[in-house]
């Protein structure tokens, strides 16, 4: 890094956005983060009203699904609180006491370290930026202020981000991953909240738990619900699978 990090760390992001022939986006903060910190993988999280956290941009390992499905961990405590939450060794006894079921999943699919800085504005929490790291060290100084970089870079992103998203047809959801996971995921949770006749975030929550209670994947749930493989009925607690 040169000795303005801010310019330096724009320009990393504005080439890996003109390699994808983009305009500027959280996904490419996410890859020029997980580049410039050796992260395993890179998440920004937006604070939803259908999902309690809303994944808009990944890059590497995916912990954003487990979180998400699980309903717990840094990301979770960050937002909640508003503050960052720092974890240099994610294997210790506190952090298994602390997130009992993200912890040891997290660990075993190879995340060591998870450093969570919340995305705000003013005394709001927005949403968050996570890095995760395979070896359980912390940040150094010129490390953590190049994640506080990334961070507002992501915030500014964020807030002229519409606040709502379109209804999407299977044809046109994305067709890279981690897009389309999440593409999927925001149909199936729309399609769900028409079969229970309930709101937006009721239907995550039934789908979320669907996931969780199977021990399936969010994103294999929701596509089996786009398909219309699954279906979910108000007036019982199981789903139907056809």
């Amino acid at each position: 890094m040169g000795t303005n990090r801010h310019l330096d760390i724009l320009l990393v992001i504005n080439e890996i956005a003109a390699a994808d022939q983009e305009p500027v986006g959280v996904r490419h903060v996410c890859l020029a983060c997980r580049i410039g910190l050796d992260a395993v993988g890179v998440a920004v999280y937006l604070v939803g009203a259908a999902q309690p956290l809303e994944v808009v941009g990944t890059a590497g390992d995916d912990m954003a699904e487990l979180q998400v499905t699980m309903g717990e961990g840094p990301v979770a405590e960050a937002v909640r609180q508003n503050r960052p939450v720092f974890v240099s060794d994610l294997a210790g006894g506190w952090s298994t006491q602390r997130w009992p079921m993200f912890a040891p999943a997290a660990v075993a699919a190879g995340v060591a370290a998870v450093f969570v800085i919340p995305l705000t504005l003013g005394a709001i929490a927005l949403g968050a930026l996570e890095i995760c790291r395979d070896v359980a060290d912390p940040l150094s100084a010129d490390e953590l202020a190049d994640a506080l970089l990334f961070a507002d870079t992501a915030t500014t992103l964020l807030l002229g981000r519409s606040a709502t998203l379109p209804a999407l047809e299977a044809a046109d959801l994305p067709h890279s991953e981690p897009d389309r996971r999440w593409a999927v995921v925001h149909q199936a949770t729309g399609m769900v909240s028409v079969q229970l006749d309930t709101d937006l975030g009721e239907a995550f929550l039934r789908l979320r738990a669907h996931a969780y209670l199977s021990g399936s994947r969010l994103s294999e749930v929701a596509a089996d619900v786009v398909a219309r493989r699954l279906r979910f009925t108000p007036d019982t607690n199981h789903e139907k699978q056809r």
